[in-house]
């Protein structure tokens, strides 16, 4: 799944203005195209991204401008090809068990980082183990869940047994008992991971050279052991002084304050009978071998997942699933992606970050299939102002604008229903979109399921389509999809709907499986009073007083949709409705902390199915779960999916979990999105697809585009 940072409305009662186009239009011959054509550069591709990117860092890039730029310069297993779907890439072929529990991955022999290192089997194991890890924090490991054991490495609860200890053999996989606070609250133990040096330590690159130290810690510090080597006598650890650094260091050096302390644990595997036992923590540890991740052979990787799961292939295009580098990783754990430092692996390299500006990137030298990439340079312009990015683009600084970074206002004069020629720019394009635009409610602030119900019955939906005018489709339904008036006669029958079935659809495997999203409480003003003194009986002198909406900085849209619905809660619940802007990275850290009462986003999903890129993010222990909102049942119905071999019964499982979900209101629905693209004549092989995911290293510029004729 990707965080949207873009939206694009204006309520009805704003539009008191009128669209003005720039200076510049005057100066378009014909008027069909929406600003300057320059003379192109065939080697350089300027591309105006949206905000400053969060993360280039693939492990934990969460946002659609981050992953423009990690998916340039990171590759993965697959690629996406021009439908957006797998494409071998870093693996060149895969074998998949009869159970789809097993799936092997064959590694290209010629696959280089930028350090000119190959890339091998053991750089996956490391990056999602990384990933996963506590420590690491990353916002999309939720990703990587289908690996088997990964959600219990990820919550930090996983261990493997040293050695034999009651039921257990070495080797086997436990999980951590949660202990009864003073309060009776659970909590969890303290790590058995946490050791204090006895020494001053220095952190190596390698156990097996004393080559490169990446840091030193000081007697008495505290580090924690993230790995072991195969004698077990050199322990990977991470010290959090300064900015933080990992390194191997000799287990001799290490004492372990907690073990001789004892700890509960359960059997992980066990399905019939549970097996439980009081073990010392220095018989149990955290490490990559419990994951269901492999390296069998420089250039052999196995990954078993947790149960069948038929779009595993799917997954790995995602940016959690492309390997970061161990060794510039250790040294700089939070900033070794700035230049000077990143390594990379994709077809192109960081040169150069201006923050607020532009990031330039050139063609690897190292890249597996630099002979086919035609670009020598990338930059990306990091645009924060929808409006500032379209005036970047009419001047000719940028060959293109990524999706939906266009003002909304500018959509009648792209599309040709307003202007001096009533035709469509020729650079423009709207095309489906597989998103999905909501609001957030912090359930922790709001637990009341009546008070969130009564916010969605609140708002007609309808009235935003007739105020954006980009296409796009009000929905109370979350999962997105298209919509089904527009399916052919075969899709309606696959999905089991008609024509006028209201909402969307999503067709899952073409001729086989179709996902209908449940709807959710959508436009009844009188449901909504309702809902809102039930909440009221319920709350008493809690019922809040006022609320506010977050929106993030940049996109004109997210702060008229939040002026829209302000005025329909005041105006239909008699509500106190307050709203706050924040710049993006600032607002991701607000509602990724709770730090809010509502606040907008929007969701993209990498493929149809429902189950990775969307439900998986309100299950309870999500990391982009920002809501708080836990229900026992959804979590109940995703395990029984997640072990169903059958993908029809498995979306059914998905369908109740969704109308659970729906039903509470953790989230306010309100459409599905569409593409909107601005792009000069002269571009070739960016590719616009449903999932808009494109690989830049089919990117070129034609310099003779205009003498062609043929718009290819």
């Amino acid at each position: 799944m990707r965080w949207g940072r873009l939206g694009r409305h204006r309520p009805a009662l704003l539009l008191i203005g009128v669209f003005v186009v720039p200076p510049l239009a005057c100066s378009i011959a014909g008027g069909e195209y929406f600003g300057k054509i320059p003379n192109p550069d065939p080697t350089h591709f300027r591309w105006c991204n949206s905000s400053e990117p969060e993360f280039i860092d693939p492990g934990l890039a969460t946002a659609t401008n981050d992953m423009k730029v990690a998916y340039a310069l990171f590759d993965g297993l697959t690629t996406h090809d021009p439908e957006g779907l797998p494409l071998p890439s870093l693996a060149t072929h895969w074998e998949i068990s009869p159970d789809q529990k097993v799936f092997t991955f064959h590694l290209r022999e010629d696959a280089r980082w930028s350090s000119g290192r190959p890339i091998i089997a053991e750089d996956f194991v490391y990056s999602f183990s990384r990933a996963l890890h506590p420590l690491t924090g990353a916002r999309n490991a939720e990703t990587l869940w289908r690996i088997k054991h990964a959600k219990e490495y990820n919550s930090g609860t996983a261990r493997l047994l040293l050695y034999d200890v009651g039921p257990f053999r070495a080797g086997e996989a436990v999980e951590v008992v949660p202990e009864k606070g003073a309060d009776g609250k659970d909590v969890m133990p303290p790590s058995s991971n946490l050791r204090v040096a006895t020494k001053l330590l220095s952190l190596h690159a390698d156990p097996t050279s004393s080559s490169q130290v990446n840091g030193h810690v000081s007697p008495g510090a505290e580090v924690t052991i993230v790995e072991l080597n195969s004698l077990r006598d050199w322990a990977y650890v991470y010290s959090g002084l300064g900015e933080g650094v990992y390194g191997w260091v000799p287990m001799a050096l290490l004492h372990g304050p907690h073990a001789q302390r004892d700890y509960r644990v359960v059997a992980m595997d066990d399905s019939r009978e549970q097996r439980s036992a009081s073990v010392k923590g220095k018989d149990i540890l955290m490490l990559p071998e419990l994951l269901g991740a492999r390296a069998e052979g420089p250039l052999t990787l196995v990954i078993e997942t947790v149960g069948p799961t038929p779009f595993l292939v799917d997954l790995t295009l995602q940016n959690v699933f492309r390997p970061v580098p161990r060794e510039a990783v250790s040294r700089w754990p939070k900033t070794w992606t700035k230049p000077g430092r990143i390594v990379t692996s994709g077809p192109f390299h960081l040169v150069a970050w201006k923050e607020r500006d532009r990031l330039e990137t050139v063609k690897s030298p190292t890249f597996w299939g630099r002979e086919k990439v035609r670009l020598e340079k990338v930059t990306f312009y990091s645009v924060d102002d929808q409006a500032a990015s379209a005036s970047l683009y009419y001047q000719g600084t940028c060959d293109a604008i990524v999706a939906n970074n266009v003002p909304n206002s500018y959509f009648p004069v792209l599309s040709g229903e307003t202007g001096p020629t009533k035709k469509q720019k020729l650079d423009y394009t709207r095309a489906p979109y597989l998103g999905i635009y909501f609001y957030l409610v912090n359930t922790e602030r709001f637990p009341s399921i009546h008070f969130r119900r009564a916010l969605s019955y609140a708002l007609d939906r309808t009235q935003l389509m007739g105020i954006i005018k980009g296409g796009q489709i009000p929905t109370a339904q979350f999962t997105p999809g298209k919509r089904i008036a527009d399916m052919s006669d075969e899709e309606l029958a696959l999905c089991g709907v008609t024509r006028d079935t209201p909402g969307v659809a999503s067709v899952v495997v073409r001729g086989e499986l179709c996902y209908v999203p449940p709807m959710g409480p959508s436009l009844d003003l009188e449901l909504a009073r309702k809902e809102l003194q039930l909440a009221k009986e319920e709350l008493g002198d809690k019922f809040p007083k006022t609320i506010t909406i977050k929106f993030n900085t940049g996109v004109e849209q997210h702060k008229h949709i939040a002026e829209w619905i302000q005025h329909e809660w005041e105006r239909h619940l008699g509500l106190k409705v307050a709203l706050e802007s924040q710049e993006w990275k600032v607002y991701l850290k607000d509602t990724a902390n709770g730090e809010y009462d509502i606040g907008r986003m929007g969701n993209i999903g990498n493929s149809p199915d429902p189950e990775p890129d969307f439900l998986s993010l309100w299950r309870c222990k999500a990391a982009n779960n920002r809501t708080g909102w836990c229900n026992r049942e959804y979590e109940r119905l995703f395990d029984q999916a997640e072990v169903e071999p059958d993908r029809k019964k498995r979306l059914l499982l998905m369908q109740r979990a969704e109308e659970i979900m729906i039903d509470e209101a953790p989230i306010i629905p309100l459409y599905v999105y569409t593409q909107h693209h601005l792009r000069k004549p002269y571009v070739r092989g960016l590719a616009i697809n449903l999932i808009d995911q494109q690989s830049l290293r089919e990117t070129w510029i034609d310099p003779n585009w205009n003498a062609r004729g043929d718009g290819k």
